[in-house]
């Protein structure tokens, strides 16, 4: 049985390849936020209809080789690279339901990995058996959870997991296991929605700088055919993992040849293959932070916390000051020694104007609990 599996996948693969890597740009431009599980199903309930086209749950943590810790109890006794269960996605399930029956054309999807939560691709992916389990078991949960309408895979990062636990994975490998992995995923999903008589979307979110693409060339072009959408994480492009201070989410780069901006973004993932109309821009509903900042831009610590985050819809308690940046087209708070990076609504409009020029499909943002409505409001298509 497995091995007819197998073929079947090998077989429905090869259309996939063939197919047409082109993609014109949804009807309705999509505004889209991701929901994080631990902070509750309560957003999604206030969400009045009409306000995204999607909406992603994080996360869905895989068991087995590499599984995180924290699932050791949920996995114990679990098939190697099932889903690991947790209560919480029966209780937004129900809640996405709900807001679907009062918004249908919203999309909602379950995205699985994230940081620290993505070594499991790294050993399922490698392999046909991996693949099949996994999107065996992937498929199973959609059954079981009728409120989602897809997947979207947040592998950070194929080549390199930073050594996110502890443990560095990864290798050049990666980057055709990733392509095999989404054209399994591809063939399982339409089969899937031609049993249930529904579609079901594939997506990915991506580091989106050329280092990434190095280390795994041609890939994204080639996995883009069985993707619908590709969320551009294009945030967190400064924090306490860089030596220097920095707009964290900008449009624009500073300095020619930097590629750590939605602008180069774009270009890298239009040199990779991937077609304007799958590119999803992305926004930040919170903020990265540094203090004891130096004239040369070198800092002591972050702040205002550990990492140097700060929700949206709190920075007002930071009596700082609004400064725009023309060179990257983007907005900081500032004071003494200190500098806040952070995407301004009218920051955020820029984005959504530049999304549709570049024929980009939309924005998201992450995360939809850390806004007050205002970068939500910003996001909204214009005319």
């Amino acid at each position: 049985m497995k091995q007819t599996w197998l073929a079947a996948l090998a077989l429905a693969a090869l259309s996939v390849v063939a197919s047409s890597a082109g993609a014109a740009p949804p009807a309705r431009p999509v505004v889209g936020a991701y929901v994080l599980a631990e902070r509750g199903v309560g957003v999604v309930e206030q969400l009045p209809a009409g306000r995204v086209s999607h909406l992603l749950y994080a996360f869905l943590l895989i068991c087995g080789d590499g599984q995180r810790p924290q699932e050791d109890e949920a996995c114990a006794g679990r098939p190697p690279f099932s889903i690991a269960p947790h209560a919480d996605q029966d209780t937004f399930s129900a809640a996405f339901q709900r807001l679907k029956a009062r918004d249908p054309q919203v999309q909602v999807l379950a995205s699985v990995g994230g940081w620290g939560g993505s070594d499991p691709f790294f050993h399922l992916a490698a392999t046909a058996e991996g693949r099949l389990a996994f999107t065996r078991a992937a498929m199973a949960w959609l059954r079981a959870h009728p409120g989602f309408d897809g997947l979207d895979i947040d592998w950070e990062h194929p080549g390199s997991n930073g050594a996110a636990n502890g443990v560095a994975l990864g290798g050049p490998q990666d980057g055709e296991h990733f392509v095999l992995l989404m054209q399994d995923l591809r063939v399982a999903l339409d089969a899937l929605g031609r049993e249930l008589n529904r579609t079901f979307a594939l997506t990915v979110a991506v580091n989106t700088t050329r280092e990434q693409f190095a280390r795994m060339p041609t890939a994204m072009g080639r996995a883009a055919r069985a993707l619908d959408l590709v969320f551009m994480m294009t945030y967190d492009f400064a924090g306490p993992w860089t030596k220097t201070v920095g707009h964290h989410t900008p449009l624009r780069s500073a300095k020619a040849g930097d590629d750590r901006s939605l602008e180069a973004a774009v270009a890298n993932l239009r040199a990779e293959g991937v077609p304007a109309g799958k590119l999803v821009a992305g926004v930040a509903m919170y903020a990265r932070g540094f203090d004891g900042v130096a004239p040369d831009g070198h800092y002591e610590r972050p702040y205002p916390s550990a990492d140097g985050s700060i929700a949206f819809k709190d920075l007002g308690s930071l009596g700082l000051k609004p400064r725009f940046d023309k060179a990257s087209l983007s907005w900081a708070l500032v004071g003494p020694g200190r500098f806040v990076g952070y995407d301004d609504p009218r920051a955020v409009r820029a984005k959504v104007a530049f999304a549709k020029r570049a024929g980009l499909a939309g924005v998201f943002a992450w995360e939809l609990n850390q806004d007050n409505g205002a970068i939500l409001d910003a996001m909204q298509p214009g005319p």
